[in-house]
């Protein structure tokens, strides 16, 4: 569990608190070999996709275009970009810098998420937050899966409060007039990480110091994803679940036919062996971690010694 103990200083509050409730974990070590303030400068001078970052001021989104990089009129540049220096003035007008993806777009966090995937068996994403001094990045928000959000540079406060409905299957807007009290309002500082559960609503705001975070968020699988495919293999052993519901015009019993098919399914889910139950086909799988630094000169190597 080293990745997971990189996130959180102590494991047991981590069972007790999963999906449950937020905490903090303090103490915890130097991030710099997987995501800094350096990493991000490299990144949005690196010609990411216009996709893979997002700009934020005062809560609102600002516009894909204001960050658009200019690429001439070849035809071999038809991929959107963004423009580093364009990012870099509105960050410094009070704009929060969303870095998406970096488990696509940076190696160090690829293979720190390939390692966090393994200790949990959860898809794991990554993303990185830059905001300016004194200022609000994303509005109050809740998200479709539990992050932990590990500060890297200067300070957050952050604002927990309860779920409006309890593990939500699709994002809506944050009313406030329905969010009640925080249960957690901290200030995050660097070498500190959140855990943030699912469906919690939560917002972050600067202090007199800027702020880079690192969200990592985890993808579980729900039961009804769960339940889904057991139904799937029912019907694929059981005809009679894959025969179409009867037309309006038939003079049939349909509370019957209900019950008859409910039966066969509930006596077939009793006779599983619930040991061996399809959990893990039903994961999505973490795409893997780039080599290791040096492996395009190594297949190098290794083609020329096949020609000889």
């Amino acid at each position: 569990m080293d990745s997971l103990l990189r996130l959180v200083d102590d494991l047991r509050v981590l069972r007790q608190a999963w999906d449950r409730e937020p905490f903090v974990s303090t103490g915890l070590d130097d991030f710099g070999d997987v995501f800094s303030l350096e990493s991000a400068e490299r990144l949005i001078h690196s010609g990411l996709p216009l996709t893979a970052v997002r700009l934020f001021r005062d809560g609102r989104r600002l516009p894909s275009e204001v960050m658009l990089r200019s690429r001439g009129s070849s035809p071999r540049s038809r991929e959107k970009l963004a423009d580093g220096g364009r990012i870099t003035d509105l960050v410094a007008q009070g704009a929060t810098l969303a870095l998406e993806e970096l488990q696509t777009h940076c190696p160090e966090v690829a293979a720190f998420a390939a390692q966090v995937a393994l200790e949990t068996g959860y898809e794991v994403d990554a993303t990185a937050f830059l905001t300016p001094p004194r200022a609000r990045g994303v509005a109050p928000h809740y998200d479709l899966l539990g992050v932990f959000l590990r500060q890297l540079h200067g300070s957050k406060r952050w604002r927990i409060s309860a779920p409006v409905r309890r593990w939500p299957s699709r994002v809506e807007a944050v009313d406030p007039a329905e969010v009640g009290e925080p249960l957690l309002d901290v200030v995050l500082k660097e070498g500190e990480c959140l855990y943030v559960p699912h469906g919690f609503v939560h917002v972050g705001d600067t202090t007199d110091e800027p702020s880079l975070h690192l969200t990592i968020g985890l993808h579980g699988v729900t039961w009804e994803r769960v339940l889904r495919s057991l139904l799937a293999a029912a019907a694929e052993q059981y005809e009679e679940l894959r025969e179409p519901v009867p037309p309006a015009f038939m003079d049939l019993d349909v509370a019957a036919l209900y019950r008859e098919r409910v039966e066969l399914l509930t006596a077939h889910l009793a006779g599983l062996d619930w040991s061996r139950a399809p959990v893990d086909r039903v994961r999505a799988e973490q795409p893997p971690a780039p080599p290791a630094p040096g492996s395009l000169a190594t297949a190098l190597d290794r083609a020329g010694g096949l020609r000889h």
